[in-house]
C-alpha cells in the first residue's frame, strides 16, 4: 500500500510479528496480516486482532455492534457509535474506536471489543496529550464494552495497538472505569502482559438501582412508606394547580423537540446562574451542539429517550435517560424550581422508575450522579463504584507515565481538600438549608 510504514515489536513470547500501518480519509487503523513467515516457518495469526477506527468506520460495523452489546460483559450508552459522530462533528476533536475483532474460522470476524477514546489534555490541565474516555464532561462512564468469553484478549490488542502507533499517545486517562464488575480485573490482566498496571487515582460511589431480582424491586427497601405517602401528598397538591401528565418521548422527532425543551428548563434553574456555580449545558455552546448530536442521534438507534412532567402541557421536570444492553442510565434530569417545594423531579423518577421495572430486560439504573452526595442517594440504595485511571501502554511503563499520574493524583487531593473547605465555610455562614429532592443532575 502507498504511504504505509512498517515496523516490527515483540510480542509476550518473544516472537517477532510485523505490523502494517494504513491510513486513509475514511479510516485508520492497524491490520495484521493473513500470516507472517519467520526463518521459514508460519506462524499462527492471532485470534483477537485490533483495529483503530474512525467515527465513519465504527458507524459502518453498526450490526456488529449491536450484536456485541447484546452480549458484552458490561454495558456503557457512552461508547456507542453516536456518540463518537457527535465528538467528530461538534467537538473538533478526533475520536479514536479501539476495536477488538475475533477470527471465527472461514467466517467474517466477529466484533468482540469496543473503546472510544480522545486526545485530550489530562484534568489536571498539564501541557502533555492523554488518551482520555470518557470524552468529555457530558459523557459519564469510561468502561469498554467487551464480550464476555474474551475480555483478556480483547483488551490486550486493544492496548498493543496504541502502544504500537506511532502518532498516539501512550498514556490513558481512563474516567468513570466501573470497579466492581468483571471487566476492571480483565483490563489489570490486561496490563499485566505488557508488564505494567493502572494507577488508580480517585475512587467513588454513586446511586445505582438493582431491578434484577422482582418487578416489585422498583419500590427500593430505603424509600420508607412514609415517603411513598409523601410523595402521593406532592403529587397531589400539584394536581390541584392544573393538568399533571407524564409525557413519554421516544421516536427521533419527539427526543429532538423535547431535548431542546429540556435545555431551555435547565438553563432557568440554578444551574444556569453562574453566581451559584451552575453548569447548564446551554451555557457552553460547543457542549450544546455536542449533546444535541449525541441525544439525537442516540434515539434515532432506539438509546435514548425523554420523559417529562407536565402541567396543562408546560415541563415542571424532564428527565433524559440513555439505554445500553441490560442497563438504563440517567443523563441529566431538570425541574422547573417555582414548583419545587412539591419536588417534581422525584416525581417523575419515581415514575420511571416504576415502568423501567415492568421491563424484564432491564437489571439495573445508574444515576450517572459524580457521586452519591446527592438526594437521588437517599432514595437508591445501591452503589455503583468507580474508579479514574492512568494507564501506561509502554511496557513496563515510564517516568513520563509516572509523572502524569502522580501529577494528577495531586491534583484532585487538592481539589477533594478545597472542596471540603469550601463546604465547611458555606456550613458555617447558613447552617440550615432546605435538601432539593429532586432526581438525576441536581
Amino acid at each position: 500500500m502507498s504511504g504505509a510504514h512498517r515496523y516490527t515489536f515483540r510480542s509476550d513470547a518473544g516472537a517477532g510479528v510485523t505490523r502494517r500501518i494504513a491510513a486513509d480519509a475514511d479510516v485508520a487503523r492497524i491490520v495484521l496480516p493473513a500470516a507472517t513467515s519467520t526463518g521459514g516457518s508460519d506462524l499462527a495469526t492471532p485470534e483477537v486482532f485490533g483495529e483503530i477506527a474512525d467515527a465513519g468506520r465504527f458507524r459502518a460495523v453498526s450490526l456488529q455492534w449491536r450484536m456485541l452489546v447484546s452480549r458484552c460483559a458490561e454495558p456503557n450508552p457512552f461508547m456507542e457509535p453516536a456518540v463518537a459522530e457527535a465528538t467528530a462533528v461538534a467537538t473538533g476533536m478526533t475520536p479514536h474506536v479501539l476495536l477488538a475483532w475475533k477470527r471465527a474460522g472461514a467466517g467474517a470476524p466477529e466484533l468482540v471489543g469496543a473503546w472510544l477514546l480522545a486526545e485530550n489534555r489530562p484534568s489536571s490541565r498539564l501541557p502533555v496529550r492523554v488518551l482520555a474516555c470518557p470524552i468529555n464532561a457530558l459523557t459519564f462512564l469510561g468502561t469498554p464494552v467487551l464480550d464476555r468469553t474474551c475480555m483478556v484478549e480483547a483488551l490486550a490488542a486493544m492496548l498493543d495497538l496504541v502502544a504500537a502507533s506511532a502518532h498516539l499517545p501512550k498514556v490513558l486517562c481512563a474516567s468513570d472505569i466501573a470497579a466492581d464488575g468483571i471487566v476492571l480485573p480483565a483490563l489489570r490482566q490486561a496490563l499485566a502482559r505488557l508488564g505494567t498496571r493502572p494507577v488508580e487515582i480517585e475512587r467513588r460511589a454513586r446511586a445505582k438501582l438493582d431491578l434484577s431480582a422482582e418487578p416489585s424491586a422498583a419500590v427500593d427497601p430505603a424509600i420508607s412508606r412514609k415517603h411513598r405517602s409523601e410523595l402521593r401528598r406532592r403529587r397531589r397538591k400539584l394536581m390541584e394547580h392544573g393538568t399533571l401528565a407524564h409525557v413519554s418521548h421516544r421516536t427521533p422527532a419527539e427526543v429532538g423537540a423535547a431535548l431542546q425543551e429540556f435545555l431551555r428548563l435547565e438553563a432557568t434553574g440554578w444551574k444556569g446562574q453562574s453566581s451559584q456555580g451552575g453548569r447548564a449545558v446551554l451555557k457552553a455552546a460547543p457542549l450544546a451542539a455536542f449533546a444535541t448530536r449525541m441525544i439525537e442521534g442516540l434515539a434515532g438507534d432506539g438509546c435514548a429517550g425523554i420523559d417529562a412532567l407536565r402541567l396543562d402541557g408546560r415541563p415542571i421536570a424532564m428527565n433524559v435517560w440513555l439505554r445500553s444492553g441490560s442497563g438504563v442510565f440517567g443523563w441529566k434530569m431538570a425541574y422547573d424550581e417555582a414548583y419545587r417545594r412539591w419536588s417534581p423531579g422525584t416525581l417523575l423518577l419515581d415514575d420511571l422508575v416504576q415502568s423501567f421495572a415492568q421491563d424484564a430486560t432491564i437489571r439495573f439504573i445508574d444515576s450517572c450522579n459524580r457521586t452519591d452526595a446527592t438526594s437521588l442517594a437517599h432514595s437508591w440504595s445501591g452503589r455503583q463504584i468507580v474508579v479514574d485511571l492512568i494507564i501506561d501502554v509502554r511496557r513496563g511503563g515510564s517516568w513520563h507515565g509516572r509523572w502524569v499520574a502522580a501529577t494528577e493524583y495531586a491534583y484532585r487531593q487538592a481539589k477533594t481538600y478545597g472542596r471540603e473547605i469550601y463546604h465547611a465555610a458555606r456550613r458555617r455562614r447558613r447552617p440550615v438549608r432546605t435538601a432539593n429532592a429532586a432526581g438525576h443532575g441536581d
